[in-house]
């Protein structure tokens, strides 16, 4: 790739990302990176990659990402994290691109990380820093009540998006540590939610009772009913504050299954956060100590060969 339209590029982007992102010079460093490593990956393989002697941006799709890639997990080893991360600044990257009619289209626009492509491993660092996000001091404002809210929903009750975005109702004081969701189909259904979060939660729909023509729980300042992409958008923006990488929804709530086996949690409370049916599907989220759990589990269980040899003798 020619180096001085590189240099003029890559300049832009640094541009566009603090003045029209906003982004906090975290997150600017580990975009910029994520699109350097790609571009100097595609510099190194250009002939096993077919790319023309003399490519362009343009030249680089899915075919060529997926390669990078596959680099990265079967050479360098890289965790989900990390490639969550990457891909999020050259999707950013390809996006800037397109409307700033650098390039005619975005040629990975759709492009989504398989699941299977590896598993999310061992995250301690990760969980710890979401951890302290909780206390993290609050914004009295209406962004800094949903963020919150956002993070107690999916990392504390398991909950993706699609569902969040369905609440229409809540009753903070159902009784003590429960709250009720009352969801746009007319059902409900009861969660734990601890003081802290009880607290903000009243102090959120006190503030949403006072702007005008709402109807549902999450709405803009204008009283408009926010959409699935504004959720993840908020959430992106938060962790984006707090020098974190964005982090897409279902992946926090990969985490949160984490953190809890982590704390003690046995499989089968772990299959009611996630309302996962199949535990098979859980085993996949698991850290080191998650087959000790397992065993445990199954090792006490009344149908338990183990348990029914013990019981005869």
């Amino acid at each position: 790739m020619d180096v001085a339209e590189y240099t003029k590029i890559m300049g832009l982007f640094e541009s566009h990302l603090q003045v029209k992102k906003l982004s906090v010079p975290g997150t600017i460093r580990l975009y910029l990176h994520s699109v350097q490593m790609l571009i100097a990956f595609c510099d190194k393989f250009h002939e096993e990659l077919v790319l023309p002697e003399k490519w362009i941006i343009e030249n680089v799709g899915v075919r060529e990402l997926e390669a990078f890639l596959k680099y990265q997990i079967d050479v360098l080893h890289w965790k989900r994290s990390t490639l969550v991360t990457c891909i999020s600044g050259i999707k950013v990257f390809y996006q800037y691109l397109a409307e700033s009619q650098h390039m005619s289209n975005n040629p990975i626009q759709h492009f989504k990380l398989p699941r299977d492509i590896s598993e999310i491993g061992q995250q301690r660092y990760e969980i710890e820093k979401i951890n302290l996000l909780f206390q993290h001091d609050l914004q009295n404002t209406l962004q800094g009540y949903q963020q919150r809210l956002l993070l107690e929903f999916i990392y504390g009750l398991g909950l993706s998006l699609v569902k969040i975005v369905k609440i229409n109702s809540v009753i903070p004081e159902l009784d003590e540590g429960r709250v009720r969701l009352y969801f746009r189909n007319s059902k409900f259904r009861d969660y734990p939610f601890n003081p802290a979060a009880i607290k903000v939660l009243k102090s959120y729909l006190k503030l949403i009772d006072n702007i005008k023509g709402h109807e549902s729980f999450w709405i803009n300042n204008k009283g408009k009913t926010m959409t699935v992409g504004q959720l993840q958008n908020l959430l992106n923006k938060y962790f984006e504050d707090h020098e974190l990488p964005s982090i897409n929804a279902n992946e926090l709530r990969d985490l949160s299954v984490q953190h809890f086996s982590r704390e003690g949690a046995d499989m089968r409370s772990l299959q009611t956060l996630r309302q996962v049916k199949q535990l098979r599907r859980l085993q996949a989220l698991k850290e080191s100590d998650f087959d000790r759990l397992q065993r445990k589990f199954s090792e006490r269980h009344s149908r338990s060969h183990v348990n029914s040899k013990n019981k005869k003798h």
